[in-house]
């Protein structure tokens, strides 16, 4: 390439992933760059700083770009969300190739819920017009992987349909008896029935993947001790939405999303990706919210009732019509995107955008684009008339 046409090339960032107008009269003072002495028969590569390097003389004449720009071959497909305005995420939505074998997941969970619960009306829980919740959630995850976390957050979602008529004190209890059995805490009980409903899961989670299996039970086991913990409504959505991160199950969510990944982030890169983390449950929590509130709005609700929403606590705030309380939620959901994005970044940046961080970073961002969409779209939040 000559020095001519190498001038000519501007500088970008992909700090906030925007361009700069730069133009390149000087290379050689640039972070990172190398002096361009003999400017023929030279290949150049983009800096993550934005520099240019020289290299050594390869046979392709394509510039090398930094390693998260890369195209690789996708096992999922890509989902227009142009067509549909009610989605608001700013992130990708992407399915996955095998969504109708992981279906199969949640058909399984459904059929034992049914056989144990005839007379319980259970939702359309992770149904979806364009692809099942968790194919949508973990598009690029192992294919069986992704299936029995269907299986088993579809059998949470049943249990929580059949715990709605049950008091306070005794759905403690019951919570109880099923975490000690999901995490092998506790021996099958014949007198506990629907906890052995969930008794071998944690079993077949260790046979597949033993390294990653206790991340995630860890996460399932923080989830059933704090269901239904808060007895007290939020008065602030400040305080609420830091409430809804656990509430929601994004440690859930995440731990199975790196499951199904194969990824193992160590203490240290947890460590770093706990702000990034809580920004992206914020996200999670908040548009469950904004999405659930259509059905949850015409239920009936007691004082006592363990129904939460961030429509009705901005509303208290703020005093809104429920109408512009939507609309603030609406704004609220895409400034923490923002933040997510932009303590995506800082992450990568931090590990010098390698394998494992730029996997997990872009798992997440995927994951949340699969929850507004599917949330968006799906009968459970969008009933037919």
């Amino acid at each position: 390439m000559s020095l001519g046409r190498l001038e000519s090339y501007a500088t970008f960032s992909l700090a906030g992933g925007q361009g700069s107008a730069q133009t390149l009269h000087d290379v050689s003072s640039l972070p990172g760059s190398a002096t361009l002495t003999q400017p023929t028969n030279k290949m150049t590569q983009i800096t993550l700083t934005g520099g240019l390097l020289l290299q050594a003389d390869k046979p392709s004449s394509l510039l090398k770009l930094p390693r998260p720009l890369l195209r690789r071959k996708p096992s999922s497909i890509k989902i227009k969300t142009a067509s549909h305005p009610q989605s608001i995420t700013t992130f990708p939505v992407r399915v996955h190739k095998e969504d109708s074998q992981i279906n199969q997941g949640a058909l399984s969970a459904r059929k034992n819920f049914k056989d144990f619960a005839r007379n319980t009306e259970f939702r359309s829980h992770s149904a979806g017009p364009y692809g099942n919740f968790f194919a949508t959630c973990w598009p690029n995850g192992k294919t069986e992987r992704v299936k029995l976390a269907t299986e088993i957050i579809e059998s949470l979602w049943l249990y929580d349909d059949v715990m709605e008529d049950v008091d306070h004190a005794g759905a403690v209890q019951v919570h109880a008896s099923v975490r000690d059995t999901l995490t092998g805490a506790q021996k099958s009980d014949k007198k506990s029935v629907i906890a052995n409903l969930f008794k071998d899961f944690g079993t077949r989670l260790n046979h597949m993947d033993s390294k990653g299996a206790p991340r995630v039970l860890a996460s399932l086991k923080a989830y059933l001790d704090n269901y239904d913990s808060q007895k007290t409504p939020f008065n602030t959505i400040q305080k609420y939405t830091e409430y809804r991160i656990l509430n929601v199950g994004y440690g859930i969510m995440d731990s199975f999303m790196q499951w199904t990944m194969g990824i193992h982030l160590n203490e240290a890169e947890t460590d770093e990706a706990h702000n990034f983390y809580m920004s992206a449950g914020r996200v999670m929590g908040l548009t469950n919210d904004l999405y659930s509130w259509n059905v949850e709005r015409t239920e009936a609700v007691d004082e006592g009732d363990r129904k939460w929403n961030a429509v009705p606590v901005i509303m208290q705030q703020y005093e809104l019509s429920e109408e512009d309380a939507s609309v603030f939620l609406r704004g609220l959901i895409v400034h923490h995107e923002q933040i997510t994005r932009e303590l995506g970044q800082v992450l990568l940046r931090r590990f010098n955008y390698s394998t494992t961080m730029t996997k997990y970073v872009e798992s997440v961002s995927l994951m949340l684009g699969g929850n507004c969409f599917w949330s968006a779209t799906c009968p459970r939040y969008n009933p037919t008339p």
